[in-house]
């Protein structure tokens, strides 16, 4: 049952964490989160504003995935990784079937003279 370390603490897994990375991804996350709220509250949104969405949403995932779950492509964090890997194409087909299932309802559910287009 051993697996040559005696002490749990100086398993590599362990090591990995620190405050430090959890801190820094909570503060990014924060400032992020007030860019976009920033956003949204102008009384009109701009062309642009959507890009500015987007960016901030692919930065605060990015941040998340490297400084919270402290995914790299270590050797001992590469199952980890590749675990997370193989579900994002899961994610994106179940939002994606989500979408299509919501816009099917909406297009046999709602009356030609109440659609707000």
């Amino acid at each position: 049952m051993g697996h040559g370390i005696e002490n749990p603490l100086e398993h590599p897994e362990v090591q990995v964490v620190n405050g430090r990375g959890y801190l820094v991804s909570y503060v990014v996350s924060l400032i992020l989160m007030a860019l976009v709220l920033g956003f949204v509250t102008q009384p009109v949104l701009l062309p642009w504003a959507l890009i500015g969405l987007s960016a901030a949403a692919a930065v605060a995932v990015l941040v998340q995935i490297i400084l919270l779950f402290q995914l790299d492509f270590s050797e001992t964090q590469v199952w980890t990784t590749v675990s997370f890997l193989l579900i994002v194409p899961l994610f994106i087909i179940a939002v994606g079937l989500t979408m299509w299932m919501f816009n099917a309802l909406d297009a046999r559910t709602m009356l030609a003279g109440m659609m707000m287009h």
